[in-house]
């Protein structure tokens, strides 16, 4: 007798966000758990779990195109992420089946009932395969004049020195320990910012920040089974504990009163730049132990016009200032960037700001995205837009800024 139970299943994510892998990865585990088989090809899944991102106009556009074709496909098709909740009329017009939004991910289990194993009791997801990671892009056996064959003579060749002996350092503390891929974080869901241009926002929903005491058993548990590389991640990493009247500083002063003993590295994924310069005092600590190695910073725009229409709260004067104090404090920490170029009414002028603050700061890695606009946001009220081939322009003219720096660019809206 021919078996036809229905308990294959086929993940894939649109974009790679870590955020969204790691809620792939723990789906992968509550199916996993509830008996299911997690297969390599759709065309041997009973469910195609297609995990979805709403950053950007474009990828929003790809994806529709991808349900499209995914819908013709003999397993059925349950779409997640952020498109649902973010763009839910564009997928209503291509898609009439399934649908889990990101902030209500645990709602998967009204599509399978007879799960005995409910998704909020699958533990939570801290590693998933980066391939061959590298540790800040170091090679620790590098020589002097390696780097300084790839650096030149720059303040780039300094930062990249001292981090490969801080490096070398920690790898020598840490001989039994897995340094080999990181571990992330997630300490909060959700958003409590309000920017002009951001999609995300309606797919995440507000904040939720996850209680000191569970991240303290889960960072303990990570520490034992010999994890010392750390990312914390959250779509507002600097809101957390907002909703619990604590704060983040609050946190990591807690987390660091555990692990003495254990030599490791923090990174902060999307720290607002409000944020850092209200907490600098707090911040500096870690940075002088070097056990924050590396902040990623939605800085978004140099010039303090754009910022104010974007409704983000902060001087750029302010930021370079703590910047400076953090770069002094230790020269080898990595500080990368997230820009938008393009936002409405961005003027010349508004434009060279940025450029001047890339050439002042000279981050470490920069990720710059061409403004996309979505009706529903406040930002696509403001006028003038910026003519395509101006904004064409001017992303060549900051990726060349950046070649000529030594700055590796990423292009984060593709």
């Amino acid at each position: 007798m021919m078996n036809d139970k229905k308990n294959k299943v086929y993940f894939s994510t649109a974009f790679d966000c870590p955020l969204r892998i790691l809620d792939a990865i723990k789906l992968r585990y509550y199916f996993t758990l509830n008996n299911f088989k997690v297969v390599d090809s759709p065309k041997n899944a009973d469910y195609y779990l297609y995990i979805t991102c709403a950053a950007t106009m474009s990828i929003v556009q790809k994806e529709i195109e991808t349900i499209i074709e995914l819908k013709k496909s003999e397993c059925e098709l349950i779409v997640m992420g952020c498109m649902p909740g973010a763009n839910q009329k564009e997928l209503n017009a291509v898609f009439s089946g399934k649908t889990v939004s990101t902030k209500h991910i645990e709602t998967i289990d009204t599509y399978f009932p007879d799960f005995r194993i409910k998704f909020n009791e699958v533990p939570e997801v801290h590693t998933y395969d980066f391939g061959n990671y590298v540790f800040l892009d170091i090679n620790p056996n590098a020589s002097f004049f390696q780097l300084l064959f790839k650096y030149g003579f720059s303040h780039t060749l300094l930062r990249q020195m001292q981090r490969h002996k801080d490096y070398k350092q920690f790898l020598k503390k840490n001989k039994h320990a897995i340094t080999s891929e990181p571990c992330f974080l997630k300490i909060c869901a959700g958003c409590s910012n309000n920017c002009t241009y951001c999609n995300i926002r309606e797919a995440v929903g507000e904040l939720k920040s996850k209680t000191p005491a569970t991240i303290i058993d889960e960072y303990e548990k990570l520490l034992k089974q010999g994890y010392r590389i750390f990312h914390f991640v959250a779509e507002d990493i600097c809101s957390y504990g907002l909703d619990m009247h604590g704060t983040l500083h609050e946190l990591l002063e807690s987390l660091s009163g555990i692990d003495a003993g254990y030599h490791v590295k923090w990174s902060l994924e999307g720290v607002h730049p409000g944020w850092l310069v209200e907490h600098q005092d707090n911040i500096v600590p870690f940075i002088k132990s070097k056990k924050i190695w590396e902040i990623t910073l939605s800085v978004e725009h140099g010039s303090d016009r754009m910022l104010e229409l974007m409704n983000r709260h902060y001087k750029i004067n302010e930021v370079v200032k703590t910047l400076e104090v953090l770069r002094k404090t230790n020269p080898g920490i990595k500080i990368n960037a997230m820009l938008i170029e393009g936002f409405p009414s961005e003027t010349d002028e508004d434009y060279n700001k940025t450029l001047e603050l890339l050439r002042k700061i000279r981050f470490d890695c920069v990720t710059m995205s061409a403004y996309s606009e979505f009706n529903k946001r406040p930002s696509s009220k403001i006028f003038p837009k910026v003519a395509d081939e101006v904004l064409q322009d001017r992303l060549l003219k900051t990726k060349q800024l950046l070649n000529k720096l030594n700055t590796p660019v990423i292009r984060g809206d593709l």
